[in-house]
């Protein structure tokens, strides 16, 4: 087959065209820095990269829901850490009442105080977070506490995924702090406390330090164990931004163009494209010889 002109130019510029292609990809390779961009860079590298996107957003929402659930407990630690100071106080109101020595005012006083301690008790039980009020149970939406001390959150226990299938718990169980489902009625305990104080009932004193003793020990053992959910979610937080950490590096070298070896092809395509350049130039330079002679 005879190759003329027109033939030599058409493949010419066709190799013009792929070089300059060429170029462009890698031009924009070395300006973002990464390989894959679109299905048509590596179709199967874009399909492997769709489904990493997927796990580490997975990953990072689970991490996410961990952080906020650990800082709501710590948050529950902190307002149970102060309600055994509170309880501490009225203890020591109960041990000075249970002395024969106090006189009705003094003890008049020390039921007053005891009041605002109550008030402030459930001021601390109807504290909040990031996800409703934290001593409610599942019941998040409604102060747990009214003014007279009555309960109306529950005992229910809300759980957030850590791991595919692995959960864990992320709420405080205001129940066992201040209800008698933990043993003592916090509260109950409270008003009957003022109330021997305000009557000077002698006889009822020693019952009620003994309920404000347990009160305190119920608290404390709620506090630990809000304590331990805390640091468990805070490990799985840990793992989790490990795991986040790897698949994002295991994405990078995926996804990431080498430097070097990018800048390198790009140098070699500028080069493949000027020669095709020039060799368009002397076929069209050959061409408008031949057809002027």
């Amino acid at each position: 087959m005879r190759v003329t002109q027109t033939m030599m130019l058409n493949s010419a510029l066709a190799s013009e065209g792929r070089a300059a292609s060429n170029m462009a990809v890698l031009t924009e390779q070395a300006s973002s820095g990464l390989r894959v961009e679109e299905p048509s860079d590596d179709p199967s590298a874009y399909a492997w990269l769709v489904q990493q996107n997927q796990q580490i957003a997975t990953v990072q929402a689970r991490s996410s829901a961990a952080s906020r659930a650990s800082s709501d407990l710590d948050l529950a630690s902190g307002a149970l850490d102060q309600a055994t100071s509170v309880l501490s106080k009225a203890r020591a109101l109960a041990v000075q009442g249970a002395d024969g020595g106090w006189s009705d005012d003094a003890r008049a006083d020390a039921a007053t105080e005891v009041d605002s301690l109550r008030q402030e008790l459930i001021g601390l039980a109807n504290t909040t977070g990031s996800t409703g009020y934290l001593f409610g149970g599942t019941n998040t939406a409604t102060p747990p506490v009214d003014s007279n001390g009555n309960f109306s959150g529950n005992d229910g226990t809300t759980e957030i995924e850590i791991a595919h299938g692995v959960t864990a718990p992320s709420n405080a169980d205001g129940a066992q702090a201040f209800t008698s489902a933990g043993g003592i009625d916090v509260f109950a305990a409270m008003a009957n406390l003022s109330a021997a104080l305000r009557s000077n009932d002698q006889a009822a004193m020693p019952g009620c330090l003994n309920a404000i003793t347990a009160a305190g020990t119920q608290v404390v053992a709620a506090e630990v164990e809000t304590g331990q959910r805390s640091a468990s979610l805070k490990s799985a937080t840990d793992v989790m931004n490990s795991t986040l950490t790897t698949l994002q590096i295991v994405k990078g070298d995926t996804a990431n163009a080498d430097a070097p070896t990018t800048l390198s092809n790009l140098q070699a395509a500028q080069t493949a494209y000027q020669q095709a350049l020039e060799v368009n130039k002397n076929i069209l330079s050959l061409a408008y010889s031949s057809s002027g002679t």
